[in-house]
């Protein structure tokens, strides 16, 4: 499967120490080029290329369409528009916790997900035990991770029993 990241979901991964755990599931981790530059640091577009990240740049006509984007969009950042137009043109998975980039997304007919669907694959598969799921969730929590506190809740409650 391809999914295209923001900045946000790396960022959440990483506060659950969970970033290269991510990188064995069945996921084509695709990235916009801005994003790994300008918006990474910790953990740094480089790390995520190492671990498997695929660099995307995006087209003049991509580049067009995110200006579009910006314009319908306001309360979206123009760098996370990147990865909304390379997840449309690439009929890709989106990965955020940006919740004005998923609404933008399911506006735009893209498919979106964020951080606790990829934690929940990682379950799934048996990357990690519930567990550790859920001491990861706390550890996301603590560090002010925005993520939607009732879905927070009910896997905390899942996974702890």
């Amino acid at each position: 499967m391809d999914c295209v990241t923001d900045s946000s979901v790396w960022i959440s991964l990483h506060a659950g120490g969970l970033v290269q755990p991510a990188f064995e599931l069945p996921i084509n981790w695709l990235v916009p080029d801005v994003i790994l530059e300008q918006e990474l640091k910790d953990p740094s577009g480089v790390e995520l290329e190492r671990l498997g990240a695929r660099r995307c740049e995006l087209s003049g006509d991509q580049v067009r369409k995110v200006l579009e984007l910006a314009t319908k969009y306001i309360r979206v950042s123009r760098i996370d528009l990147f990865a909304l137009v390379q997840a449309k043109d690439e009929e890709a998975v989106l990965l955020t916790d940006d919740k004005e980039l998923r609404r933008a997304a399911e506006n735009e007919g893209v498919r979106v997900h964020g951080t606790l669907w990829v934690l929940d694959q990682m379950v799934e598969r048996g990357l990690v035990n519930r567990a550790q799921a859920a001491k990861t969730l706390e550890q996301m929590r603590v560090k002010n991770r925005y993520l939607p506190g009732a879905e927070v809740e009910k896997r905390l409650r899942q996974w702890k029993s």
